[in-house]
């Protein structure tokens, strides 16, 4: 037995809409760029109904909530839909089925005493909203997504202690497409997007105080560590210029309330004027975030020569080998100590507690006998957990620890191929079985982290 967390740490596990939920055209919900989306690079194999299907938790929740009552969750990040709520993300009234859908879904996790996390927009904008506005590049989707916000923060009030307006909103330079539906076609158009993105994030942040003082909101990075792959003085400063664009610009944004220099340098030669209007500025400062929300898979080593052009948009520029350690058959680093470094620099950069809200593996699970032994799994979280703790004894303030995911769901490029839950579920028949992470999961919760043995 090794060294427990904080008391009043807490475990869990997280998923999203568009990856877990199905159930597309149930229960009145409205098309989004999920249901549509045709994602580059997915593989042949990938056969399933896609992100329409998912893992079909929109039929499956009790059993699904059940299992993490078994597993001793103490919370649960999921991702509410826009469209359930506002099936063209204008209407002129909410959906009164698709309150009612997440009224059940707190409902189970209440029965359970598994406080509720909840992220207000996961890459599944309203396609009414992409081809009446273009999106997110047309102010009238804020005023869209500040009413959508609005309307749950009210409707939900007392049940939900943390939300999070955006899910990983800081990729959205690497991919706008996927975020948003909409691809950008210029430096500018991107700066745009990403504008829109932080007064909606800044207006979610305040309504959530406003409407539930004692509800807390808080920004969310998606992020890697980053190491510069030699000494070499040319490739620190690729280290520290990517490090900029994709973690510290954001964080400065979403933690710090203001643009720093360095970014609007990345955007330089752009008409500013015709993007930030009187007040944009203060709207963005006025944020007082409670918490940061960070998700970490994997490092990254970064050259001179890999340093991301201005005008890319390429979510695989920061999937870089590094060379001492090992690689997932998607090429991802495996670097526990990435973890802790990357916990440790944004808590000492921003000072506000940690919510970790993903962090897992992807394999290509097998069952066998009704059961998969996913050994590799266990060893991964174990490791990383391992050096959670370490960060948290430096005096990183860390409020809990979210795996990705409870439960296998469809991932953007492989669907099924790659899984990543506690729960295993059968592409053709959604049965779910039980993975021997969930019984070593249940005994890390069960000893608030000092028992990672798989015994």
């Amino acid at each position: 037995m090794g060294t427990a967390f904080k008391r009043n740490f807490l475990w869990g596990s997280s998923t999203n809409a568009q990856q877990f939920e199905g159930g597309w055209d149930k229960g009145g919900k409205g098309l989004s760029i999920a249901d549509v989306r045709k994602v580059s690079g997915m593989s042949a194999n990938s056969d399933f109904p896609g992100f329409k299907r998912a893992s079909d938790h929109y039929t499956h929740y009790q059993q699904d909530i059940a299992l993490y009552g078994e597993i001793g969750f103490q919370i649960y990040r999921f991702s509410m839909a826009w469209t359930r709520i506002f099936p063209n993300g204008d209407d002129p009234e909410a959906s009164k089925e698709g309150l009612a859908f997440y009224d059940r879904i707190l409902s189970e996790l209440e029965k359970y005493k598994i406080q509720p996390v909840v992220t207000l927009y996961a890459y599944d904008l309203p396609l009414a909203l992409l081809k009446k506005y273009n999106g997110w590049m047309n102010r009238e989707c804020i005023k869209a997504y500040t009413r959508y916000v609005e309307t749950v923060v009210h409707y939900y009030k007392g049940r939900v202690k943390y939300w999070i307006p955006f899910n990983e909103q800081n990729f959205l330079s690497l991919d706008s497409e996927y975020m948003t539906g909409y691809r950008a076609k210029s430096r500018e158009e991107v700066f745009r997007l990403e504008h829109h993105f932080n007064l909606a994030y800044a207006a979610a942040t305040k309504i959530v105080h406003q409407v539930d003082p004692e509800a807390k909101a808080g920004g969310n990075i998606g992020n890697i560590c980053v190491y510069p792959k030699t000494c070499n003085p040319k490739d620190v400063e690729a280290c520290d210029e990517f490090m900029k664009r994709i973690g510290y610009a954001p964080g400065d944004v979403y933690f710090r309330g203001k643009y720093p220099a360095y970014l609007l340098k990345q955007y330089e030669g752009i008409n500013f004027d015709q993007i930030i209007h009187d007040g944009d500025l203060e709207q963005i400062k006025s944020v007082e975030p409670d918490f940061m929300s960070l998700t970490y898979y994997m490092s990254s080593a970064v050259g001179a020569e890999d340093l991301i052009e201005k005008d890319s948009q390429q979510m695989n520029g920061i999937k870089i080998t590094n060379p001492f350690v090992k690689q997932t058959e998607w090429g991802w680093n495996i670097d526990p100590y990435g973890f802790k470094h990357y916990l440790e620099d944004f808590y000492h950069r921003y000072q506000l507690p940690i919510l970790i809200l993903e962090n897992g593996l992807g394999h290509r699970d097998k069952i066998e006998n009704d059961a998969v032994h996913d050994d590799y799994r266990i060893q991964y979280l174990a490791a990383h957990i391992e050096r959670m703790k370490e960060a948290e004894a430096d005096g990183v303030d860390l409020i809990g620890y979210l795996t990705w995911s409870a439960t296998d769901l469809y991932s953007t490029r492989e669907g099924f191929e790659k899984r990543y839950g506690f729960v295993y579920v059968d592409k053709a028949t959604l049965k779910r079985t039980k993975k021997d992470s969930l019984y070593w999961y249940k005994k890390v919760i069960e000893t608030n982290g000092a028992d990672l043995s798989n015994k």
